[in-house]
């Protein structure tokens, strides 16, 4: 038997298609998906130092069905990095959440708290997550369970290096997944 959430023939049935905002959302829990690619930085002609900005990914939505609090918490569940190109060097960075949008690349993000890397906190969330930098440059899948806690006004998503990068690096293309809780 099938759950009613699951049965089209339900009145209760559920959709979970990504719709027009790329995020699949079940209440306040949501999935997000950002595509990356590091073709256009500028790493070729300026050099880059630890924490700059190489892509602003995008924001995470926050937004909450009629009839709930408004909320306070983001509380990050999951990020899964996948380096799906290689970036052609030795490459590490971290992904970190701001409330500003778009700022500029090869330079630091606004009030930026680091959600995956080796400067993030990690809450206990039973398994033995260690803290430490996505690697660019190596093709394969990284699963963090970080249980971060950030203010809904953290909602800008931001790919950095903690490389020194003064050469061409734009071969690297990514993407990454976030499970997250609004509440």
């Amino acid at each position: 038997m099938r759950s009613d959430v699951l049965n089209q023939s339900s009145g209760s049935y559920y959709d979970l298609n990504a719709g027009d905002k790329g995020v699949i959302e079940l209440g306040t829990k949501k999935i997000q998906t950002f595509v990356g690619s590091l073709a256009s930085i500028t790493a070729g002609t300026t050099q880059y130092s630890d924490n700059d900005i190489m892509q602003y990914l995008g924001a995470l939505d926050v937004s909450v069905p009629d009839g709930f609090h408004t909320p306070s918490k983001i509380v990050i569940e999951k990020v899964a990095f996948s380096c799906n190109t290689a970036s052609g060097g030795t490459h590490v960075g971290n992904l970190q959440l701001s409330a500003t949008a778009n700022s500029a690349e090869n330079g630091a993000v606004t009030t930026g708290t680091e959600i995956v890397g080796a400067g993030a906190t990690y809450v206990n969330t039973g398994l033995n997550a260690t803290e430490a930098d996505l690697d660019f440059n190596a093709a394969g899948l990284t699963l963090v369970q970080s249980g971060v806690v950030v203010a809904t006004s953290l909602i800008n998503l931001y790919a950095c290096t903690t490389t020194t990068l003064d050469g061409d690096f734009t071969a690297g293309r990514y993407t990454v997944q976030v499970e997250y809780s609004v509440l």
